[in-house]
């Protein structure tokens, strides 16, 4: 659908003469170095083109996330209702006790990101989400800071005289519902209209870019922030009695928390300052640890299991079966696959080049393994282990891939590289406010892995 799109564009690119298209490609690789989109040292991209989608794409995305969000609210509801849900979203003991913590509001997740791959047949366009981030989702600052400098070059000056241009301002929706989150908490008010906020992870993390790009915006907004490591703040009460977090003098009232739960937990005793002030409901926590319930790659087996499909409407399991791909938790059991009642484990290790196995709970693609690249043996193991841990298989979808520009210097010339395409829509409760897309040469389309990422653009041809 945007095929005519992507040609012109590399029609602009390839006219350029090389030692023009060299100055561009160095000058725009310092650009994303001094705007710090960059991932630790490296910068996010070499390629020469965003990621173009079309009104089209973008309506599939939304109505899919609409109705996905309201199925996601059920299966909620019902964890929260029936222990035996409970059990088989796969918590651990700590996530257990954090998910108690009542976190002074209705939403699990208020900042989520469903990563996905659209492909399309002259059937129409196939969306697959694979997994949602629902814990600490990443990318928002980079993808706006990246969106301006990609405008600003000169294939796209060109391209913008022929095609309507649209990028996504995904911090400013953040903002809005940290800022909407914060007037329902009920916690304990500093007396501050706006809050103070943290933006709370490991210092010294490959991401702290984007938390100082973060930290820029909201104080351009008029909010005071702080980067914080978690083990760094400390909890006390004034003489009001009122609980109060500190980053050294400065006193916190919201935490955009970008620590990975895990790694929290892992280190419980070294943060009690952050727990308790959550806890107690002295600062308001955004995501809140009960986001976990619905961030573990078992919610695809809750949502696509025979056994859950009452809890759906009509239109709800329609969605489902449309984008979210069959998936189970790895036990020995027998379950409807296409129709056919199978044995779960021999079924997969006899069909490995149709799955994917995950560990319930990673990121960076770790622990992830592809049916069709891994040997018999080796895959026939993996199931044999994740019998005695928490593993899901799912049904492989189809892979997007795309053709992207960038200049060589070792070859001082244009290339063109093929790509996997991870698109993954960026959803503040009902709305898509953006989108992320990651590159990779291989098939785990994963920045952390070792992917890169481009900008997002809305583009339809001018009239």
């Amino acid at each position: 659908m945007n095929e005519p799109a992507i040609q012109y564009y590399h029609e602009l690119v390839s006219k350029m003469d090389t030692s023009a298209l060299a100055e561009v490609s160095a000058h725009f690789i310092n650009e994303l170095r001094e705007h710090k989109a960059c991932y630790g040292e490296r910068p996010l991209s070499t390629f020469l083109r965003p990621k173009f989608v079309t009104p089209a794409q973008l309506d599939l995305i939304k109505a899919a996330c609409r109705v996905l969000r309201e199925a996601v609210v059920k299966v909620k509801e019902v964890i929260f209702a029936r222990p035996d849900f409970m059990a088989q979203v796969g918590l651990s003991e700590g996530e257990r006790l954090l998910c108690e913590i009542d976190p002074g509001f209705s939403r699990l997740s208020i900042t989520s990101r469903w990563d996905s791959f659209m492909t399309e047949s002259p059937e129409g366009l196939t969306l697959k989400f694979v997994e949602l981030n629902a814990d600490t989702p990443a990318g928002i600052a980079y993808n706006d800071v990246m969106s301006d400098i990609y405008l600003r070059l000169p294939f796209m000056v060109e391209f913008r005289q022929r095609f309507n241009v649209r990028p996504f301002a995904v911090r400013a929706i953040l903002l809005r519902e940290l800022l909407d989150t914060y007037k329902e908490w009920q916690g304990n008010k500093s007396g501050r209209k706006m809050p103070q906020i943290g933006i709370i992870d490991w210092r010294g993390v490959s991401t702290w870019p984007e938390f100082e790009l973060m930290q820029e915006y909201f104080e351009s907004q008029g909010l005071g922030t702080v980067l914080a490591d978690p083990r760094e703040l400390e909890y006390s009460h004034d003489k009001s009695g009122r609980g109060v977090l500190r980053a050294g003098d400065f006193e916190i009232d919201l935490i955009y928390k970008r620590v990975v739960t895990n790694e929290f937990i892992e280190k419980l005793d070294e943060v009690q300052a952050m727990y308790n002030a959550v806890k107690n409901r002295d600062v308001c926590l955004i995501n809140p640890f009960r986001a976990k319930l619905v961030h573990k790659k078992s919610l695809f087996a809750l949502l696509t299991h025979e056994s859950h499909q009452h809890l759906f409407n009509e239109e709800e399991q329609q969605i489902i079966r449309a984008h979210i791909p069959w998936t189970r938790r790895i036990e020995q059991s027998t379950t409807i696959y296409r129709g056919q009642r199978i044995d779960l484990c021999d079924y997969i290790a006899q069909h490995k080049d149709d799955f994917v196995i995950k560990p319930n709970d990673e990121y960076g693609g770790k622990g992830v393994a592809l049916g069709w690249e891994t040997p018999s043996a080796q895959w026939e193991t993996l199931i044999k282990a994740a019998l005695d841990d928490f593993y899901v298989v799912q049904e492989k979808v189809p892979i997007a891939r795309e053709k992207f520009p960038y200049y060589d210097p070792a070859l001082r010339d244009l290339q063109f590289a093929e790509l996997v395409v991870d698109l993954d829509p960026y959803v503040f409760g009902p709305v898509v406010g953006g989108v992320l897309t990651r590159l990779s040469a291989s098939s785990l389309a994963n920045v952390t892995a070792g992917g890169g990422s481009t900008s997002t653009f809305l583009i339809s041809p001018k009239s």
